[in-house]
């Protein structure tokens, strides 16, 4: 029996040790792939290309952002499904894809055939309003809106690209039966313009997404879907202070193809690790507030988190009779 105890505890400390050096085992060799399945200066990409920067200082090998466009990032999936699990591409995903996925544009189970493997950013999702409108109606701040809503209802409009994604169901949660005049765009930059000119009074989006008009004055926060208040707006109530349970904000975080040897997973989260220690990386993300909410450790923790996702974009879609792909394992 001692013996039995004594080999498996071996066997044991072979893989740890197998897995602790399997990044150092991993030599890049050639260019590697990033696809964005989004275009280019939007958010997604906006995140991934310093990262790839940094990347191919510290690996030595060029890693390169390759935007494939089209179907709400359907196309870029797919694209880097049909791509061989070598280790050469990954790509940068959000929880876009997992409502596509629910939706039942995806040919393959987006949960399943992609893994995260690194998180770069969970940014903070916020109600923010035209500065011009809030003034004509004389709020301030969330809970008087809350009230003037309630006084004025239908008067009060909120600028919406869809009404099904995390932005939409962020509005769902927090207003509740407000009734709101919902006013829906094809683009994002159309909603900001008609914001900051007050023919639109709410909009719901990052921070990243308006800090211009914000920094400008046009349009100012009302509440942030955070379980804190931010450092950059101390004033501002968030969701937890007023006891709305919602707190879902845009995230990119880096795949791999399921079956991607995981020497090449480790060595490229190694180097995304180091990258996060660079200046220019700290002050890009302390620009854009992404510093704000601590981000999931790459493994088991990523992967808890984008389940627990999946699980409630899942029950939203289900509330809202809008879901068209279910899994067992999310039931």
């Amino acid at each position: 029996m001692k013996k039995i105890i004594a080999l498996v505890l071996s066997l044991i400390m072979i893989v740890g040790l197998c897995s602790l050096a399997s990044a150092e085992d991993w030599k890049f060799e050639r260019k590697i792939e990033i696809v964005c399945p989004w275009g280019l200066g939007g958010g997604a990409d906006g995140a991934i290309r310093p990262m790839a920067l940094l990347l191919t200082k510290i690996l030595g090998v060029p890693v390169e952002v390759n935007n494939v466009t089209g179907a709400g990032g359907v196309n870029g999936l797919e694209y880097t499904y049909k791509q061989p699990a070598d280790g050469y591409t990954f790509m940068v995903g959000t929880q876009s894809l997992i409502i596509q996925d629910l939706s039942g544009y995806t040919s393959m189970d987006f949960k399943d055939e992609l893994i995260p493997v690194d998180m770069l950013m969970h940014s903070i999702n916020m109600l923010y309003a035209s500065k011009v409108s809030m003034e004509r109606y004389g709020v301030s701040n969330w809970t008087e809106l809350t009230q003037y809503v309630a006084a004025h209802p239908y008067e009060v409009s909120v600028g919406m690209m869809t009404a099904t994604g995390v932005d939409g169901m962020c509005l769902e949660i927090a207003t509740g039966d407000l009734a709101l005049n919902i006013v829906t765009y094809s683009d994002g930059s159309e909603v900001n313009s008609d914001l900051a000119g007050g023919h639109v009074d709410l909009a719901v989006g990052g921070y990243d997404d308006v800090s211009g008009l914000i920094e400008s004055g046009d349009v100012m926060p009302i509440l942030v879907f955070c379980e804190h208040r931010l450092s950059i707006f101390p004033e501002c109530e968030c969701t937890a202070d007023v006891g709305i349970d919602s707190y879902a904000g845009p995230w990119r975080a880096i795949f791999a193809k399921k079956g991607t040897p995981q020497g090449a997973i480790d060595a490229l989260v190694a180097a995304v690790e180091e990258a996060r220690l660079d200046p220019t990386w700290q002050q890009f993300l302390h620009d854009a507030a992404y510093d704000e909410r601590e981000i999931h450790a790459a493994g088991e923790d990523l992967r808890n988190f984008e389940l627990a996702e999946y699980k409630d974009l899942r029950d939203y879609y289900l509330e809202q009779d809008l879901l068209e792909k279910d899994y067992d394992d999310l039931k």
